[in-house]
């Protein structure tokens, strides 16, 4: 009886921290946006926007959503998921000197993408 009575507590509690931590990690989820220019403009004229599930590209005023995820020093947000081989056709990535790059895998060579744009990113 005591054996069943503690492991309803454990459920419990475990069940009650498992609903805390979800609704604490979607909450605090932060929001951080990264404004980019051209080099030599004082334009911004790209946004990149980390949100969690919710990423996205922001240019021409047009919001792009995007996944987001960073691959050791280097942010990424990839987009226009190709539904014939499960890979995404543009992809901006951000390092650690806050140099953006854009990349268009539609139009690679061999495989291999070349920066179609390069932008300089400040928080």
């Amino acid at each position: 009886m005591r054996i069943r009575k503690k492991i309803k507590s454990w459920l419990a509690l475990f069940f009650l921290a498992s609903i805390s931590f979800s609704a604490i990690s979607e909450n605090e989820i932060k929001k951080i946006i990264w404004s980019c220019k051209k080099p030599y403009s004082s334009e911004n004229i790209l946004w990149l926007v980390e949100w969690g599930p919710k990423s996205y590209v922001k240019v021409f005023d047009q919001r792009i959503p995007a996944q987001y995820s960073m691959d050791g020093l280097e942010k990424r947000w990839d987009w226009g998921l190709d539904d014939a081989d499960f890979t995404f056709d543009y992809a901006i990535t951000l390092k650690p000197d806050l140099t953006a790059q854009y990349y268009d895998f539609r139009s690679a060579e061999g495989g291999r993408a070349k920066a179609k744009e390069v932008y300089k990113c400040s928080k």
